[in-house]
């Protein structure tokens, strides 16, 4: 899935420039390869979080934005994939509740807007998908743990040390947004 496809800074390369993170020469270097490694699956989780493929762009780019200004905070490579997605989440988690405050007024359908929404892959897979729009219907931070346990593929462990929260807090996020979703499928009849 997601993880997978990205991989991680392994090997001696990854623990040089980790253990060299607070030398100013070493930060670029780090920088480039947390971009190169990080910037595809980290577009796909912010995707998967907003559901646009715009803001997942601009989430991603300003997720890096922190990251570089942020450079020295990271203490070790084990930990770089972990705090990066830290800054991913928090930024969507962001944009996600900003959304709430601002009203859509519906507009009519153009031909412009059916070529834009074919154009986003993440709201066109939404619309197909009553699992994913279900997902799209919950809260932030019940969407944030479903997206990162099932599209990310990540433990309980691994989203507890993303999102800073412990894990017992992850598990009843899972609990509570599973059963929402349970509900929401058998009220629509279980539609496709």
């Amino acid at each position: 899935m997601i993880h997978e496809a990205a991989g991680t800074m392994r090997g001696a390369e990854g623990r040089a420039l980790a253990n060299r993170s607070n030398d100013e020469t070493a930060g670029p270097a780090w920088f480039r390869s947390l971009g190169d490694r990080e910037l595809d699956r980290a577009y796909r989780l912010a995707g998967f979080l907003l559901g646009d493929a715009s803001e997942a762009e601009d989430a991603t780019q300003d997720a890096l934005a922190r990251a570089w200004a942020e450079r020295t905070r990271l203490r070790s490579e084990a930990s770089a994939q972990a705090w990066f997605d830290r800054i991913l989440v928090n930024l969507c988690r962001d944009r996600m509740r900003r959304r709430r405050v601002v009203r859509w007024s519906p507009i009519l359908e153009t031909e412009v807007d059916s070529v834009a929404s074919v154009a986003d892959p993440f709201a066109a897979s939404i619309a197909q998908d009553a699992f994913l729009r279900a997902v799209a219907g919950l809260d932030v931070d019940h969407r944030i743990v479903v997206v990162l346990r099932f599209a990310a593929d990540l433990s309980v462990d691994e989203i507890a040390q993303r999102l800073g929260v412990p894990s017992g807090t992850v598990k009843s996020r899972l609990h509570y947004a599973l059963r929402a979703l349970r509900q929401d499928v058998a009220e629509r009849g279980g539609e496709r």
